[in-house]
C-alpha cells in the first residue's frame, strides 16, 4: 500500500510540472506533448492515430504547444510543426529545446 501512495504522489508531481507551464493545461496537450517526445519527427497523421483525436483537435493542440498559438497568442514553445522536406504535403512535429528540457524535468520527477 505504501508503494501505491508513492506512485500516486509521483504522478501528481508529473501533472504539477505541466501546471508550472500553464495552470489550465488540458490533458490532450499533455498527451500530445508526451507522444511527440516518444516519437519525434512523426507526421501529424501519425500523431492523430497515436492519440486518437481528430485532425482539427491535434492541430489546435499542436498550435497551443508551439511558439505561437492561434490568433497570434504566445504558445508554450514545447514542439514545432514543420513541412516534411521530402514531401511538402505533410507536416511533421518535433520537440524544441525547451520541450526537451521540460521532458527531462518530467522524467526527473518520476525518478524522485
Amino acid at each position: 500500500m505504501k508503494q501505491d501512495n508513492k506512485n500516486a504522489r509521483r504522478l501528481v508531481s508529473l501533472i504539477e510540472e505541466f501546471r508550472k507551464l500553464d495552470t489550465e493545461m488540458q490533458a490532450q496537450q499533455m498527451i500530445i506533448f508526451l507522444s511527440v517526445m516518444g516519437k519525434p519527427d512523426m507526421t501529424m497523421s501519425e500523431l492523430e492515430d497515436i492519440v486518437g483525436l481528430s485532425g482539427a483537435a491535434v492541430s489546435r493542440n499542436v498550435a497551443a504547444l508551439s511558439k505561437v498559438h492561434r490568433k497570434g497568442r504566445p504558445g508554450h514553445d514545447l514542439i514545432v510543426a514543420y513541412e516534411d522536406p521530402e514531401d511538402r504535403r505533410f507536416k511533421r512535429v518535433r520537440p524544441t529545446h525547451k520541450g526537451t528540457m521540460v521532458y527531462n524535468a518530467l522524467l526527473e520527477t518520476l525518478t524522485r
